[in-house]
């Protein structure tokens, strides 16, 4: 599945959420998000969900207000990341949101010239804006989006007064975030927040796509303003699959040999590197001088990867360097889907082969974990369950099909 992102009048976490929301998906729902809310904040706390107009056009607004909304508190990363790591978000969902928390402390380190460790939040300190980071990784999860593309994002202009005096538009910590992103400016004030660009900067694959899309659910939410001047302050999500069947793009291989590190130390090492935006991450075995065993240490990874991948392997193994090579890669075109199973829920992988019809020319892969789940709850043996999902999905796809719909990307 493909989120397609439109910050046509500016993105901030509250926002990115309650467009989530409004996608009605029942995979992700506002129970959803006050059970992730509680176990962050167990008393007073409360969620705000309702509608409003941004432009003329009806959005979904939220509105997280708990004992630390009037006054943020200043944290640092390592309790912010503590404070997430309790939060019982599925694994992929915890690190991602760990990663969006990552880009912002670098980020300000960057811009103020401290170290990491040094970093103390200001507005973005709050239990809001975990809520905030912690709900988008938790919805993008249960949707199965595998890809997130944007349009340009809105980001306004003009001076904002902040915890470091008055400072133009885009500040110089969200600036940092955006670096090399295609943005938009104009009058209205500060329209792309701190978090908003750290959730860009994370999550975001490719701006202005190329690729034909296919939209199944869409979903508009509003910021707390309403700007006179410059575009209304909205942003639309979209739920979508790839049309095209296969797509060729240029990627990076990471290697470096190690010949002094655990097998401990080497299964930890592959867990960062596909945590911090790997593709994929593997070991291969080598005799190394003087006769010693050794491995190399291979992963693979976009552009933007890179640096957070060199940063893993720096701090988590006893490499002297590292070597990257571009490689030219042909892609099946891919997507998910989720169908109703005895009483459950299974997420089913699509993998289309090039050249293949639509449901013909397809793999189709249940969520092993989803099926044990349902083993475990009794609902059958695990083969039973695989072949019934993927009947449930291959008649999902044949509807879907017929008749076939194609949509290009909507317009910014």
């Amino acid at each position: 599945m493909i989120l397609y992102l439109e910050p046509v009048g500016g993105l901030a976490g509250d926002m990115f959420l309650a467009a989530l929301l409004d996608l009605e998906h029942p995979a992700f729902t506002l129970q959803d998000l006050e059970a992730l809310a509680r176990r962050l904040v167990p008393e007073r706390l409360e969620l705000v969900v309702g509608e409003a107009h941004r432009g003329g056009f009806r959005v979904r607004r939220l509105d997280v207000r708990t004992h630390e909304s009037e006054r943020p508190p200043t944290r640092h990363l390592p309790e912010l990341l503590a404070l997430l790591e309790g939060a019982g978000l599925p694994p992929a969902a915890r690190a991602r949101a760990a990663r969006v928390l990552g880009r912002l402390a670098a980020a300000e380190a960057r811009v103020h010239g401290i170290p990491l460790d040094e970093v103390h939040f200001h507005e973005v300190g709050a239990i809001d804006t975990l809520i905030d980071v912690g709900g988008v990784a938790l919805a993008l999860e249960r949707l199965g989006v595998e890809r997130v593309l944007a349009s340009a994002p809105y980001v306004g202009g003009g001076i904002v007064l902040g915890a470091h005096g008055i400072m133009p538009v885009p500040t110089p910590g969200t600036l940092e975030l955006l670096r090399g992103v295609p943005l938009r400016t104009g009058p209205g004030g500060e329209r792309v927040t701190p978090t908003g660009a750290a959730l860009l900067a994370e999550l975001v694959e490719r701006y202005e796509p190329e690729e034909t899309l296919s939209f199944e659910r869409t979903g508009f939410g509003g910021g707390a303003r309403e700007p006179k001047e410059g575009p209304a302050n909205l942003v639309r999500v979209s739920l979508a699959r790839a049309r095209a069947a296969a797509s060729a793009s240029t990627v990076f291989e990471l290697e470096c040999n190690l010949d002094d590190a655990s097998g401990e130390e080497l299964a930890f090492l592959l867990e960062e590197l596909r945590a911090a935006g790997a593709l994929d991450a593997w070991l291969v075995p080598v005799v190394m001088k003087k006769g010693r065993p050794g491995c190399v240490v291979a992963a693979l990874a976009r552009e933007a990867e890179r640096a957070a991948l060199e940063a893993v392997l720096w701090r988590h193994s006893p490499t002297f360097g590292l070597r990257w090579t571009p490689k030219q890669r042909v892609e099946c075109g891919r997507g998910s889907l989720t169908v109703e199973l005895a009483g459950g829920t299974v997420r089913v992988k699509v993998r289309q082969r090039p050249g293949g019809a639509r449901v013909e020319g397809c793999d189709l892969s249940p969520e092993q974990d989803d099926l044990a789940a349902l083993v475990r709850a009794g609902a059958g043996e695990r083969r039973a369950l695989e072949r019934r999902a993927i009947d449930l999905a291959l008649a999902r796809l044949a509807a879907e099909s017929a008749p076939e719909a194609t949509s290009n990307a909507p317009a910014g």
